[in-house]
């Protein structure tokens, strides 16, 4: 089973930071097809003007009307949300699951908030994470390598495999990968997911996440 795992807001508590963060897993029962849906969507993006050097992920589309690099020849400039929906609705037409763990950050206490760099990103990943590895004996997660979060004490991997090791009860096949979302179509795809579920919490708007919500099997919130 692959697994995608992606992040929205940032754990961070300085003044105009996110008030959430969110952590979302992506499974689909087949990620060839998945893969094809995400390249054949990238391509219809290029042509209609999208530029090269741009990543294609659902928050550079969204703000396209104000971003001076993207050309007014490209066809979704007056209409940015139009090709996220669109591929919302394809990957939630597909056989996949999502969890995801909100966590508002408000309420998380002083002593929590000054752990070192890394111990938060790592325990919430766990608390997603972990129910959903456990499920399977052979699993591939893959997480965008710029996402990557670690801290002096224990790498994200090392404790992520340790706590699936010990939930499990015996040694598995389990790999984690840091990878390009430009190559990786799977940690594109979650990008999208994980944006949508941004826009409800951290905006109050629910039009993305509806499209999708039906294929949430987890959903866990914490310090609301």
């Amino acid at each position: 089973m692959n697994i995608f795992q992606d992040e929205s807001g940032c754990l961070g508590f300085q003044p105009g930071s996110s008030k959430f963060f969110i952590i979302t897993l992506l499974c689909p029962d087949n990620s060839k097809h998945l893969g094809n849906i995400i390249r054949k969507f990238k391509g219809e993006i290029l042509q209609s003007g999208w530029p090269k050097n741009i990543e294609i992920k659902a928050n550079h589309l969204h703000m396209a009307r104000h971003d001076n690099r993207i050309p007014c020849e490209y066809k979704y400039k007056s209409t940015p949300d139009a090709p996220i929906m669109r591929i919302l609705k394809w990957m939630a037409s597909t056989s996949i699951e999502v969890d995801a763990i909100i966590i508002k950050k408000d309420k998380i206490n002083d002593g929590l908030r000054t752990l070192p760099y890394g111990v938060l990103y790592n325990y919430f990943s766990k608390n997603v994470l972990v129910e959903r590895i456990t499920k399977y004996d052979d699993v591939i997660l893959f997480i965008d390598r710029t996402s990557k979060q670690t801290h002096k004490m224990k790498r994200f991997d090392d404790y992520i495999y340790t706590e699936a090791l010990l939930a499990k009860g015996h040694d598995f096949n389990f790999e984690i990968k840091h990878e390009d979302s430009n190559v990786i179509t799977g940690i594109s795809a979650v990008d999208f997911i994980s944006w949508g579920l941004s826009r409800k919490h951290e905006f109050n708007d629910p039009s993305f996440w509806q499209l999708f919500k039906h294929k949430i099997v987890t959903y866990k919130r914490y310090f609301f």
